[in-house]
């Protein structure tokens, strides 16, 4: 993916803006160092200037960012207003005047609020494992371990790409991830024997790395149940299975990060005992998807 281009004006603008424009260009490197020390995951900063380098070109007045999202999907319009700020928080730091970008960002459609209450279905999951059978061993083993584990996309990537094994606890695997992002904490990544299998032969046999936006782009393309939907079925089941919501959370990786060592002790017992209900369920849903023998 080439630089997207925009321009830092020579010195902050003064009280009449109209002629300035911000525009991509020089800057480009800048930018994205500026998106690294931010601690964004690599994911998320190809998402930003991926979108960047779709719809937007020279910002020149509000209407340019009016255009920029026009026509656009909800789902869209998410991603390139997470852009479009990023790319105007970074021009204030580099001092262009505040009250100068207000103008730009009032331009910004809202972004969609409110609660998703969409869980899909056992049989759209059912289709979606028969259907993602189709890419390549690495984005399989991906999906499986979303399911698996209810962990979000770029943590899941992320417990692949740096495998190192895992811990047998009452039949199920739980390995170790740690990974902090805001404010929440992902611990661990727990998945059926199935699983960890295939996430060994990623990492031995087929070789490579994943990267978290081709997985996106092969889901998207088969039309199969995204990582999104798959960690909110993992959760609406796990409730069904009498798994307390607090253990659902901590095997979801939404525990807090300031959550106390005692509490943490407890509640990582908890997902051990309570994790393999789910994992049961989950092994015979492969095998209604035949998938695995029964």
């Amino acid at each position: 993916m080439g630089p997207g281009r925009f321009e830092l004006p020579s010195q902050a603008p003064k009280a009449d803006n109209r002629l300035l424009s911000l525009s991509w260009s020089e800057s480009y490197k800048d930018f994205l160092r500026w998106l690294e020390s931010k601690k964004y995951s690599s994911g998320y900063v190809e998402g930003i200037l991926s979108y960047l380098k779709r719809y937007v070109g020279v910002l020149r007045g509000p209407m340019d960012v009016v255009n920029a999202f026009h026509g656009l999907t909800q789902g869209q319009q998410h991603n390139l207003n997470r852009g479009v700020r990023a790319l105007l928080n970074f021009y204030e730091d580099m001092g262009v005047d505040e009250a100068y970008l207000k103008v730009f960002r009032k331009a910004i459609p809202p972004d969609s609020v409110g609660i998703d209450l969409k869980v899909p279905s056992e049989q759209d999951i059912l289709d979606s494992l028969r259907m993602v059978q189709r890419v390549q061993l690495r984005y399989r083993v991906l999906y499986d371990l979303l399911l698996d584990s209810g962990l979000r996309i770029v943590e899941a990537v992320r417990l692949i790409n740096n495998f190192d094994g895992g811990a047998e606890v009452n039949g199920v695997f739980r390995c170790e991830l740690s990974y902090f992002r805001g404010s929440k904490f992902a611990y661990f990544g727990y998945m059926t024997r199935e699983t960890l299998d295939l996430v060994k032969e990623v990492r031995d046999v087929a070789g490579g790395s994943i990267n978290e936006q081709n997985a996106s782009h092969y889901y998207s393309k088969l039309k199969c149940i995204c990582g999104k939907y798959l960690r909110k079925f993992a959760f609406d089941k796990m409730i069904e299975l009498e798994v307390p919501e607090s253990v659902a959370d901590f095997i979801q990786g939404r525990t807090p990060k300031t959550v106390g060592s005692r509490h943490y002790m407890r509640l990582a017992r908890q997902a051990d005992n309570f994790y393999p209900r789910y994992a049961k369920y989950i092994t015979q849903l492969r095998q209604k998807a035949g998938l695995i023998p029964a």
